[in-house]
């Protein structure tokens, strides 16, 4: 089997999103998603990773995903490039788990646990307004997803004093103003919520060692991100000074930021995105250095529901696994896939199909709104051509300088 053509896919309802298909000459197609900052990602999935891997065996994606990782290093990997390399990663993943007709978690190692428990982070999409009512009325957010059986939610109620104050020095009385929402939470509910608090990475240390302080009356589930976490020493020594579970970090790529972190104890809970880590070849790998440190694992999450089935068919197959994150305002309104996220009582569960169990729905793939680019090897694999919208082409140039010499 080998790699006939990468080709994107844009949805301009879903500007945030971009969806790779790695095409083959056996007719398999595997599907694989990126976020954030999309039109840099499509144009690092169309110069560097096709010349890597167009022509190639997609079933080797250890090998090409140390080839991918290898010629971005050379420039400086994380950003794009690594969101390139994991989009990638999963569509490969997608591949072998359909020529193997078996779904990616059994090819990860199987189920560690039936099912996952899922929380709600509260993102606005649609009339679905979850971060409004979070802001507003938290006490009334939280009984609607108890409703639905979802008994854990993130919100992130005091980065706006991170912007006044530029994350220096706030009064405590200002945070317990900021810190509101959790107050109502419990009010409403009670215990029977658990709530993450996210804070973006927006304060220093003594800042955020004054938020955690404030914040453990109310016994959160985990305390998210609070400083930049450039360095790990100094997550180690907020974590030395506070009561309650920090966790890091969405902003790491690959197990090689990741080991430091571990190394110098720097967190209580570790999450990675899959998507901007190098897909599930890599985050795997970070799962179980996780594990050696008996540290649980979990993964950022704000995609569609193939990110959110990409996430789970990982998870699931981690012995170390902790509560996962989703958005309902995303896998309810989130409508270009035949199939959707299986969350129920506030769990989800896996797909039995074969890869990650998802199809594109063609009125979607064929509107005419669409944007299509497709990387194709054109000549023996010896060549490829990009063909769709000319996001890279300069004026002058015509299409034969879209055709350049492949790198084996």
């Amino acid at each position: 089997m080998k790699i006939t053509a990468l080709e994107t896919v844009q949805l301009p309802k879903f500007p945030r999103h971009l969806w790779v298909l790695v095409h083959t000459d056996e007719g398999i197609t595997g599907i694989g998603e990126a976020y954030d900052k999309v039109e840099l990602t499509k144009a690092a999935i169309h110069d560097f990773c096709s010349e890597v891997i167009l022509g190639k065996d997609p079933l080797d994606n250890e090998l090409l995903w140390q080839q991918m990782y290898d010629s971005a290093n050379y420039t400086g990997y994380a950003g794009a490039e690594m969101r390139a390399i994991g989009a990638i990663d999963i569509a490969l993943w997608d591949i072998k788990g359909k020529a193997a007709g078996m779904p990616v978690y059994q090819l990860l190692g199987g189920k560690t646990q039936p099912s996952l428990k899922v929380y709600n982070t509260c993102i606005s999409f649609g009339d679905i307004r979850d971060r409004e009512l979070f802001l507003n009325d938290a006490g009334e957010l939280a009984q609607s997803l108890l409703e639905e059986g979802i008994s854990a939610m993130k919100i992130w109620p005091i980065d706006a004093l991170s912007e006044r104050y530029n994350g220096q020095n706030v009064h405590r009385d200002v945070i317990r103003k900021g810190l509101e929402p959790f107050k109502k939470i419990r009010d409403a509910v009670g215990s029977k919520m658990e709530i993450a608090l996210e804070m973006h990475s927006r304060w220093n240390l003594p800042m955020a060692e004054r938020i955690a302080q404030e914040v453990e009356q109310y016994d959160p589930m985990w305390f998210e991100d609070p400083i930049l976490v450039d360095d790990a020493s100094n997550l180690a020594v907020l974590r030395s000074r506070i009561h309650v579970p920090l966790l890091a970090s969405e902003r790491y790529y690959t197990r090689f930021q990741f080991r430091p972190l571990l190394e110098q104890n720097g967190a209580d809970i570790i999450m990675f995105d899959i998507g901007y880590s190098g897909g599930p070849t890599e985050c795997k790998k970070i799962a179980g250095m996780a594990d050696a440190w008996r540290l649980p694992v979990t993964t950022h999450n704000c995609g569609s529901p193939l990110m959110t089935n990409v996430c789970a068919q990982l998870l699931i197959s981690c012995p170390n696994s902790t509560v996962m994150e989703t958005v309902r305002s995303h896998y309810k309104l989130f409508d270009m896939f035949e199939e959707g996220a299986d969350i129920r009582d506030g769990h989800i569960y896996v797909s039995d199909k074969p890869g990650f169990g998802m199809t594109m729905k063609k009125e979607y793939l064929e509107a005419e709104d669409t944007i299509r680019v497709k990387t194709e090897a054109v000549t023996d694999h010896q060549l490829f051509a990009v063909t769709g919208d000319p996001w890279a082409v300069s004026p002058g140039d015509d299409q034969a300088a879209r055709i350049m010499p492949k790198l084996d």
